[in-house]
């Protein structure tokens, strides 16, 4: 397929494509405390370049009034940076009220992207509260950060909304970041108390930073796409 293109026009092309966007590598660990007490470690190390992977963390994880089932996480670098926790359910498990269970997913090692130019940042949460006791208040926090950045999505800040009755929930934060360099780490943070035994809460998350092309790069890209175009159109007039 190559040799129907000149050499000058093909790494043209493949320069652009390689200013888009780049890989590395990064580490994920999970983190699972409730109030002061014993902090659960899960992590997973050495990803591939421009890979991803999850925690090798058990499906069942307990602290001493809570019971968190298929506790997941996935990190991954490669035109994008992004870290996600899936699969998330929560469960008070003795009717004690008022403890709160810490649940934090990290991923180090990113290079990128950095700034300049500007880092468009994406935080979401979402899932669906599956059982609220009759009188029960529960509360779910939820942040997002970066180095350069702290972002909440809209009403997951100051232990609100206060969760009271069955239902599903869906709340993206966008942020804009002007100055990340270097090695960096991308983390989120939720705290969550369920008062009543068996009010239950499934979630995911997902933080993810992506570049904006500098306008020389997007320019660039573009004169490579217009070359092959242009090459192929006037191999197409010569065989007619």
């Amino acid at each position: 397929m190559l040799s129907m293109f000149s050499r000058p026009v093909v790494l043209a092309a493949f320069v652009a494509i390689g200013l888009l966007g780049t890989s590395a590598r990064a580490d994920l660990t999970i983190t699972v405390q409730e109030d002061a007490g014993a902090v659960q470690v899960f992590t997973t190390a050495g990803l591939p370049t421009g890979g991803g992977t999850g925690t090798a963390a058990p499906f069942l994880v307990t602290t001493p009034d809570y019971a968190i089932s298929f506790l997941s996480g996935l990190e991954k670098q490669d035109v994008s940076s992004r870290v996600l926790g899936a699969n998330t359910s929560i469960s008070n498990t003795t009717g004690a009220s008022g403890h709160t269970l810490h649940i934090t997913i990290t991923g180090t090692g990113f290079t990128a992207p950095n700034t300049p130019p500007s880092i468009t940042a994406l935080s979401h949460i979402g899932g669906t509260v599956a059982l609220v006791s009759a009188g029960s208040t529960n509360t779910l926090t939820f942040t997002s950060s970066v180095p350069a950045a702290t972002f909440v999505p809209p009403g997951f800040t100051g232990q609100t909304p206060a969760i009271t009755t069955v239902g599903s929930f869906s709340n993206d934060q966008p942020a804009t970041i002007t100055g990340l360099s270097g090695t960096f780490a991308i983390s989120q943070s939720a705290d969550i108390v369920l008062n009543a035994l068996g009010d239950e809460i499934n979630f995911s998350t997902s933080t993810t930073l992506s570049s904006v092309p500098e306008p020389s790069s997007m320019a660039l890209a573009g004169l490579g796409a217009l070359g092959l175009i242009g090459y192929g159109l006037r191999r197409k007039r010569r065989s007619t």
